[in-house]
């Protein structure tokens, strides 16, 4: 069965319908699907259902959204971003958003569900190679929240699952690196001799219909979504300022916030190997390194 086929006429339900999920859930209608959106604001709801989106208003952890999803659903996506909140806005997106989820899949839901963590849940500061067999403790309160929801999720007896951990997502409309160079700032905050470890969006898009294309044994695990050559954030801002005529900031680790909350000061420092999802799926990144990346974006 081509893709095509596989997709047309499906039921896909998307939680988050931002940055990513708006995205998946635009090329899911070119798939000839039918798309349920969730989002807590009516006027985004009004904007979307123009484009032809079968929109919710409600927030995730409530559970009055349940019997609005009226027809049955095939793939989901739970790409929701906490926006703020600290930790508590945390433990509500990921911690009791999942324990939400997961209650109104236990009802019905026997299709295919993507979640996406970040890559941030791993702690190393050494330059190593991580992959998603790497053993290691969480060193933040965050990290512990992710890892909590992708634990609440990969226990709970829901088939069909699959957790994709995301590098530092950028791509049109989304490049802070590159404004932080094009603001033509003398001095960044943090550290140059760290790798930077990053996906275009368009990437992560690919990943998520690669997972629902895959055969059954694929499903049930977790995937890094990187490229394919991280680059030190010194090398990633000199290039980008050659390529906009900016001068080339150096680098400030007192100007840090998220340094100084850091357990050891330390920011991470490591390689995310893509090569579970490349072997899993025959996913690759069109947009290897960030030069590929970036050069539309710097133009």
């Amino acid at each position: 069965m081509g893709a095509s086929e596989q997709f047309n006429d499906k039921h896909l339900l998307v939680f988050g319908m931002g940055y990513l999920g708006l995205r998946v859930a635009r090329q899911a209608l070119s798939k000839c699907m039918r798309v349920t959106g969730l989002t807590r604001s009516v006027e985004k709801a009004e904007n979307l259902r123009a484009e032809g989106f079968t929109m919710i208003v409600a927030d995730m952890v409530e559970r009055r959204w349940y019997p609005e999803v009226i027809e049955p659903v095939d793939y989901v996506l739970n790409c929701i971003s906490a926006g703020g909140g600290g930790v508590d806005g945390y433990v509500r997106t990921y911690i009791e958003g999942m324990h939400s989820l997961l209650q109104w899949c236990a009802q019905s839901f026997r299709g295919r569900l993507v979640y996406t963590s970040s890559t941030g849940v791993y702690p190393f500061s050494e330059g190593e190679l991580i992959s998603e067999d790497t053993e290691f403790e969480p060193q933040s309160e965050t990290s512990r929240i992710l890892l909590g929801a992708e634990g609440l999720l990969m226990t709970a007896g829901q088939p069909g699952w699959t957790i994709l951990r995301l590098a530092g997502i950028y791509g049109p409309e989304r490049h802070y690196l590159l404004n932080q160079v094009l603001s033509g700032e003398s001095e960044l905050p943090g550290e140059g001799e760290v790798y930077l470890n990053l996906i275009r969006v368009e990437d992560i898009c690919s990943a998520i219909w690669k997972i629902w294309q895959a055969d059954e044994p694929v499903l049930n695990s977790i995937y890094n979504v990187a490229d394919d050559q991280p680059g030190l954030k010194r090398e990633v801002v000199a290039w980008l300022a050659e390529k906009t005529g900016q001068p080339t900031p150096t680098f400030n680790p007192a100007k840090s916030i998220r340094q100084r909350h850091l357990p050891n000061g330390k920011l991470p420092h490591r390689i995310i190997s893509n090569s579970k999802l490349k072997q899993a799926t025959g996913w690759k990144p069109e947009f290897r390194t960030y030069r590929e990346g970036f050069a539309d974006l710097v133009e």
